[in-house]
């Protein structure tokens, strides 16, 4: 092998490294799917589960996972002290109690729709370290409607 065949080996080897190595990196970006509710709890069949309107019991471990439902009316209790908010996630079957500290979203309200993002505890409940509101569509349609008429 002559010395320009090695090097022009040795560059494309360090540019295949190079790639795949970013490639690695960018697969574990934080792209985190999201559940609904019922999703979740069907997809973790092996662990004991209280359906309905009892709350539903899970572990999975330490991962970070987004969980989507309907804040269940009645359920929302918050201390301003510690900045803590309890509620219940409802999807169609099934409640996920969640538990977050911190400042509440504007739109957070019972009955609304939200997203929320973090771990499953021992105990059974959802310890969320963020909240998303979906916004509803009428606040750009009414928006909309006034550039047009103003």
């Amino acid at each position: 092998m002559t010395g320009k065949t090695a090097k022009t080996v040795i560059a494309a080897a360090i540019i295949t490294a190079s790639a795949a190595y970013l490639l690695y990196e960018t697969s574990k970006s934080p792209w985190i799917y999201y559940y609904s509710v019922d999703e979740f709890v069907e997809k973790y069949p092996q662990n004991t589960f209280q359906t309905g309107e009892n709350s539903a019991k899970i572990k999975i471990g330490n991962c970070v996972i987004r969980l989507a439902g309907t804040v269940k009316d009645g359920s929302i209790v918050s201390s301003t002290e510690n900045m803590q908010l309890d509620f219940s996630l409802a999807g169609r079957k099934n409640l996920i109690p969640v538990r977050y500290y911190g400042a509440v979203p504007k739109n957070f309200a019972a009955g609304k729709e939200i997203i929320a993002e973090g771990k499953m505890n021992t105990s059974g409940t959802f310890d969320a370290t963020l909240i998303l509101t979906r916004c509803e569509s009428k606040y750009k349609a009414k928006l909309y409607q006034n550039k047009l008429n103003p």
